[in-house]
């Protein structure tokens, strides 16, 4: 018995099932649907899924026409049949394990594209993370430097405003003090001494007194003198007051152009320093 196949195209564009009836009844079989190829189909998965789906439903077709056709007695052109339905299901094999290796490398380029979302998600994360508390650090920082700046500014304010009042008072007392000083009483005269007669020895001269360096006389008004020490301390003392760590002040004289204070330890005159 011969099939009404006109040629092997034919044939291959055939379904199996129709290819199958063919061999049997020995008329011609019809035009399955062409399989859509890779190209039709493209990249995407739900195409990929709709292929390999197809594919398996084909396989399944053919393997049981194929035990349908080995279970029922050989018929003329049966051998043509076979190896087109072979034929057929080769090609059906390698469009299936083209889909598959297709559809692993989408999931393999879906799961790197992942991993690197999240990597840029992660770094990102820590780089912000690590700016903030940088920004942090810093503000801190200079909220710190402005305080003490502050602080300094404030502490310089009160010390000029404590020299400034102490600097009045002294003024204010010597004011106080000038208004209410009596008038100043001359210093009498020391009495001639009697020159030593010469009995034939010589007098040796008397020794000068000693100048007091820690003190220095800066004024004098209404007999009262106005001293200074290294420190810059100022004391006024008059006939019969006290000099820290000299003495009881003797006589406030003018020698030459200069006032000294004379006490028991030596003269407290003007210093350069």
């Amino acid at each position: 018995m011969t099939t009404n196949i006109d040629s092997p195209a034919e044939a291959v564009k055939a379904s199996p099932d129709a290819l199958l009836k063919a061999a049997v009844s020995g008329g011609k079989p019809k035009a399955a649907p062409t399989v859509p190829t890779a190209a039709k189909v493209g990249r995407r998965l739900d195409g990929v899924a709709m292929g390999l789906a197809g594919a398996a439903l084909a396989l399944g077709t053919v393997l049981g026409a194929g035990t349908a056709m080995l279970a029922t007695p050989r018929s003329e052109g049966t051998g043509v049949v076979l190896a087109e339905i072979n034929a057929a299901l080769e090609a059906n094999r390698l469009e299936a394990s083209r889909l598959a290796i297709a559809s692993d490398r989408l999931d393999k380029s879906v799961a790197a594209l992942k991993e690197v979302s999240e990597a840029a998600r992660s770094e990102a994360k820590v780089r912000g993370g690590a700016l903030m508390e940088k920004v942090g650090k810093t503000e801190t920082a200079l909220v710190a430097k402005i305080a003490a700046l502050g602080e300094r500014i404030d502490q310089a304010e009160k010390e000029q405003a404590a020299r400034l009042a102490a600097t009045t008072a002294q003024a204010d007392k010597r004011t106080v003090a000038a208004a209410t000083a009596p008038a100043p009483v001359p210093a009498p005269l020391p009495a001639a001494k009697a020159e030593p007669v010469q009995t034939g020895s010589i007098t040796e001269p008397k020794p000068k007194p000693a100048i007091i360096e820690s003190w220095a006389v800066r004024d004098v008004y209404d007999g009262t003198a106005m001293l200074e020490d290294r420190r810059r301390r100022l004391v006024e003392v008059a006939i019969g007051d006290s000099i820290p760590g000299v003495g009881r002040v003797e006589a406030v004289e003018r020698r030459g152009r200069e006032w000294v204070v004379v006490t028991r330890q030596g003269l407290v005159t003007p210093q350069p320093w």
